[in-house]
């Protein structure tokens, strides 16, 4: 995913810079560039890159809820009974639906 992004993004910087010719009346640091990119291709944005942090979990569905440390809160929203955690994303639970 990351590699796709950075090819597009790269194409659409990249693409009108390589069409200048390099004897152009481009400023040095445009020619530098133009020529950086040349050869660097994705790996020129990729470089650099770090993992993205994962999004917080989303709801454990039970049966029973229970607050598991002391900043569990209980919530009924849509009909449902919910529990949240200010401090631990992972203790947030949702009450099955009981049809």
């Amino acid at each position: 995913m990351a590699a796709l992004l950075a090819r597009r993004v790269l194409a659409t910087v990249a693409g009108p810079l390589r069409r200048l010719s390099p004897c152009a009346a481009a400023p040095a640091w445009c020619r530098s560039l133009l020529a950086g990119l040349a050869g660097a291709g994705p790996r020129l944005l990729l470089a650099g890159a770090r993992p993205l942090p994962q999004p917080a979990a989303g709801f454990k569905t039970k049966a029973v809820l229970k607050k598991r440390c002391k900043d569990c809160y209980l919530v009924k929203r849509r009909g449902r009974w919910c529990v949240y955690c200010k401090t631990n994303p992972r203790h947030k639970q949702r009450q099955m639906r009981r049809d």
